[in-house]
C-alpha cells in the first residue's frame, strides 16, 4: 500500500516501519520509515498531525516579530521554527539573501 506524500521510487517495493507515539514533542507524532531489503531508508518522515492554531496568533502582528514569536512555539526545536519564519519572511519582503547567509542557515 502507497501513500500520497511517499516520494520514494516503488514505495510498494519497500518495507514500512512505523514508531508510535513519538514523545518528547507537543502533541502526538509517529516517525515512518521505507526501508529496501538490505535495511536501507529511502525515505523517513515525521508526522506531526495536530492543528495547534498559531498562525493566527501571529496575525496581524508585524512580519519582523514573527521570527521571535515562534521560536516559542516548541521547547524542542526553536531554531527549526526560528529558520522556517526568517525565511519566509525573505520571500514575503522580496529579500536577497547573501550567499554567505544562506551557507551559514544551511539548505535553502
Amino acid at each position: 500500500m502507497t501513500f500520497a506524500l511517499e516520494t520514494a521510487t516503488h514505495p510498494e517495493n519497500l518495507k514500512r516501519v512505523v514508531i508510535e507515539p513519538v514523545t518528547r514533542v507537543e502533541g502526538h507524532g509517529k516517525v515512518t520509515l521505507l526501508l529496501d531489503e538490505d535495511n536501507r531508508v529511502h525515505q523517513a518522515r515525521f508526522h506531526i498531525v495536530e492543528f495547534r492554531g498559531f498562525e493566527k496568533f501571529v496575525q496581524g502582528r508585524p512580519f519582523w516579530e514573527v521570527p521571535v514569536l515562534v521560536q516559542r512555539l516548541c521547547g524542542i526545536c526553536p531554531v527549526s521554527h526560528n529558520l522556517a519564519a526568517c525565511k519566509a519572511m525573505d520571500m514575503i519582503i522580496g529579500a536577497t539573501v547573501p550567499a554567505a547567509l544562506r551557507s551559514r542557515r544551511g539548505r535553502d
